[in-house]
């Protein structure tokens, strides 16, 4: 992008290349493309730069474990980059609506255990190679890390979204860590997605589904939640999640949308 793209390119109205850019930012975009474009952008121009800002700090992607650790820099305003970007932390929080953390693996999963508390190795086929990975990836971490944070503090009132998107992983990357006590009570609606390519054996995705394999997560844990999107999960994660979110209203799974009335919503907050 910086390469093609350089300060005097900027001939048309700064709202045009937001337009742009926005259609862009929101498009699916692989974690690598997506990392590519976040940092080439802060190195074309100051008004890029600004454009880029405005559209990030709407509609917050982390691709990675490590860029998870710069959010936290950026929240605390201790980014010497994003500092004057980001209003001394106050573009953020008049903006920011939804965060969504992505996981891309070219991996295939070829056994799948389940159970977040178990230490059993996960095998995964890798360029032909049998490959154990550890049990918890780092963007479980990540998630845990910014969730904790944003229920602690006081920032990013306006978030109403967080999005998790792991793409051919295994549960335990997500769940080994998070149960979710602590979610920042502002938020609304959680978006959950597990996906698998045609690589995927087909006894496996079976397994996923049917697998009886506790998440660990508590009921009525997640205090604010009213719109829950799942896909990908076993029938007993999905059992949890719904159990755990107190005044969940909508759910949508990769089947079926259920939909709970106001009682379940009373007797929840009793």
């Amino acid at each position: 992008m910086s390469s093609t793209i350089s300060s005097s390119a900027l001939s048309l109205p700064i709202e045009i290349y937001e337009q742009i850019l926005t259609s862009f930012w929101n498009q699916p975009q692989s974690t690598h493309d997506r990392a590519i474009f976040m940092k080439s952008s802060l190195a074309v121009s100051q008004n890029w730069a600004m454009i880029y800002m405005r559209i990030f700090s709407q509609d917050v992607y982390i691709p990675s474990g490590e860029f998870a650790l710069k959010f936290l820099e950026i929240l605390r305003d201790e980014s010497p980059v994003y500092h004057s970007l980001n209003e001394n932390g106050a573009l953020l929080n008049r903006r920011c609506r939804s965060i969504t953390f992505q996981r891309d693996n070219d991996g295939v999963i070829v056994k799948k255990p389940i159970a977040p508390d178990s230490c059993r190795p996960t095998s995964v086929l890798v360029q032909g190679m049998l490959n154990t990975p550890t049990p918890e990836h780092p963007m479980g971490l990540a998630i845990y890390a910014v969730t904790r944070f944003l229920y602690s503090s006081n920032k990013l009132p306006e978030l109403r979204r967080i999005s998790i998107l792991f793409a051919n992983s295994t549960m335990s990357d997500l769940f080994t860590r998070n149960n979710f006590i602590g979610f920042p009570t502002q938020v609304t609606e959680l978006d959950i997605q597990f996906t698998y390519d045609a690589r995927t054996p087909r006894d496996v995705l079976r397994k996923i589904r049917r697998d009886a394999s506790a998440i660990g997560l508590l009921p009525c844990s997640i205090k604010g939640v009213r719109t829950l999107r799942i896909a990908g999960l076993s029938n007993v994660a999905v059992r949890e999640l719904v159990s755990s979110c107190a005044i969940c209203e909508v759910v949508h799974t990769d089947r079926k949308t259920y939909r709970f009335g106001s009682e379940r919503n009373k007797t929840s907050q009793a």
